[in-house]
């Protein structure tokens, strides 16, 4: 029947039915170039870095392009290149060291394009991460600047902070609430997403560091950078894979590009219990980190997808309800609507009302009472029970009757009004099976990328587990090293040893992509496995490129923001016999999330 409100039945004539019976409802590089600067356009009008690295392939010693001459104003000039390889190989007797003599053109234009290019790269900052979307993340620690703290990082290390040790620009004594940023760098994956220079000039001599550790310490107040006070300290417990004691401390002076040496840190080597990596981990921890907050923000958004699209779905139109037959031994009630003068009452025609059970003083004499009477007027409104009964009054004089009824339909009306209500009944199956496979599809989809966020945070956990057993089990069995020393500033710290570059192999390298083309990069970091150290080769082609043939190597480079590298297997086939060797190196199409996942697709 749908609602009814206060429908007028006046002019009606009720009559009696009787009683019937119905069914029931269902690091920063420099060049001292002495030449003029030249314009943008030019320099992209003109640019052809392969070719200039064609011609300049193989160039001992010193690079050419610092050399006075070659900067003159000449428009095109011939260089003699000279490519030395040099294989250091005992067992064959008497060979000479391969020299090849080339000469070829170089266009001024081409000469001045590529070195727009080196002046491009060697004047980006000291700290240059070569990869934009990952990085070694900072632990944040917030405490009161009056009281100091005792911070434990995940990794073992520690840090002593004391009480008003923070300063402002005017060397004010800072209160109120510091924020300590704090990260630690142990392998050569860490040194080379950070971009942390790992190379030290000393006397005019370019060495390389092996780390023991390295750490990144910054304060700030509101946002704003602090300092140490005076005679302030933080005392810094390092955890290290490394207990040798010929390392010293050094600290990155990033205005000069260099490592200032501070001396020695104290080396203190612990016994270690069985570890449990479990309670060692935090899990709260790892939920602050930007990498579980960032996948948690795509779960809140996609929430709110889903809630949008919902809401856009088409709604199925409103579910009808099936006519009701009267009941056996009920009273039932007929009605003659006057639809001339009222046609709103034409809802009811055809229509009976079943005296309901509520009624409980109903009887044979009050349903012959409402046969006999011609009532003035009459109302029907909803009941208790919205769109299954209704509430009738008539009244005549001061004779006033007030009725719980229901709507049920007689004979051939029951007929029409079943076949009225299927019809209605398949329109909105219909629909509502229409909506409910297009919410099956949106929450479908919801679930898919739900179940992908949560694989991805549960992933971290596990690595984060995994990297905490491993560090463990990567020191020697029974022992923790920590390395302890004193910072007094802010900035970059590191337990190295200076080395020099491993040696064995001696080439010219021309660092090359899958399709034999010069990579545009600058530079090539060597990852040798059995030194905890990155070497860095700067412009390719790289002179004098040097490594050790028996210890396991790979190579790193990156043009405009893609990977590459050079597998550890592919080094074999690298000699010095055939003078300048191409490395085709294989592009990395992964992308990384986190530094983690760098060092699992590296095997580290």
């Amino acid at each position: 029947m749908g609602k009814i409100n206060q429908n007028k039945l006046n002019g009606l004539r009720a009559f009696p039915l009787g009683r019937l019976k119905w069914p029931t409802k269902q690091m920063k590089r420099k060049i001292n170039i002495n030449r003029p600067e030249i314009s943008s356009e030019e320099i992209a009008k003109r640019k052809n870095f392969d070719s200039v690295l064609k011609h300049s392939a193989s160039v001992g010693g010193k690079p050419l392009f610092k050399k006075p001459w070659f900067l003159s104003g000449v428009i095109a000039v011939t260089i003699a290149v000279v490519t030395t390889v040099v294989l250091l190989d005992q067992n064959k007797k008497g060979k000479q060291s391969s020299v090849s003599e080339n000469k070829t053109q170089l266009s001024n234009s081409d000469s001045l394009a590529l070195l727009a290019f080196y002046k491009e790269q060697e004047s980006k900052p000291c700290i240059n991460p070569p990869l934009k979307e990952i990085n070694v993340p900072y632990s944040v620690f917030k405490f009161a600047a009056a009281k100091g703290a005792q911070l434990e990082i995940g990794s073992g290390s520690k840090l002593t902070i004391p009480k008003n040790a923070f300063v402002d620009e005017k060397g004010k004594i800072l209160k109120g609430e510091i924020e300590l940023r704090y990260r630690e760098f142990h392998d050569a994956a860490d040194f080379f997403v950070s971009g942390i220079p790992m190379t030290y000039d000393s006397a005019g001599v370019k060495y390389q560091f092996e780390s023991a550790g390295m750490i990144e310490i910054l304060a700030y107040q509101n946002g704003k950078a602090v300092n140490m006070a005076p005679e302030k300290s933080i005392n810094v417990e390092l955890a290290s894979n490394y207990k040798g004691k010929e390392y010293n401390l050094y600290k990155l002076d990033t205005m000069a590009n260099n490592w200032s040496c501070l001396g020695k840190d104290k080396v203190v080597v612990e016994a270690l219990k069985p570890v449990d990596p479990i309670k060692v981990f935090d899990k709260k921890e790892i939920e602050k980190t930007p990498e579980y907050l960032t996948i948690e923000n795509k779960k809140i958004e996609i929430k709110k997808e889903k809630e949008v699209e919902m809401a856009a779905l088409p709604k199925p139109i409103a579910e009808p309800k099936k006519p009701e037959q009267g009941k056996k031994g009920k009273y039932v009630l007929g009605f003659e609507p006057n639809i001339n003068d009222f046609p709103e009452l034409a809802v009811y025609k055809n229509i009976s009302w079943q005296i309901g059970d509520e009624n409980e003083n109903f009887n044979d004499e009050t349903y012959s009472d409402i046969d006999r009477t011609i009532w003035e007027s009459s109302s029907i409104k909803e009941g208790n029970k919205p769109g299954e009964n209704y509430n009738l009054t008539i009244k005549k004089g001061s004779k006033k009757y007030n009725l719980v009824v229901y709507p049920v339909y007689e004979g051939k009306n029951y007929e029409k009004a079943i076949a009225t209500f299927q019809e209605k009944f398949n329109k909105y199956k219909t629909t509502l099976d229409k909506r409910l496979a297009e919410e099956a599809r949106v929450e479908e989809a919801f679930q898919i990328k739900m179940a992908k966020y949560e694989a991805e945070q549960k992933e971290l956990i596990r690595k984060r587990e995994e990297q905490i057993a491993n560090y463990y089990n990567s020191m020697d069995n029974n022992e923790k090293v920590l390395r302890m020393f004193a910072v007094n500033s802010f900035g970059v710290y590191n337990s190295d040893c200076a080395k020099t570059y491993p040696k064995g192999v001696l080439c010219t390298a021309n660092i090359k992509n899958e399709k034999k083309n010069n990579l545009r990069c600058y530079d090539v970091y060597l990852v040798d496995k059995q030194r905890n150290g990155l070497f860095t080769y700067s412009r390719n082609p790289l002179t004098n490129f040097s490594f050790d043939p028996t210890s396991k190597n790979m190579l790193w480079t990156v043009e405009d923001g893609v990977l590459y590298w050079l597998k550890p297997e592919q080094f074999g086939s690298i000699s010095g016999s055939d003078g300048a060797k191409d490395l085709i190196m294989n592009r990395v199409d992964q992308k990384f999330s986190s530094v983690e996942e760098l060092k699992a697709y590296f095997n580290f």
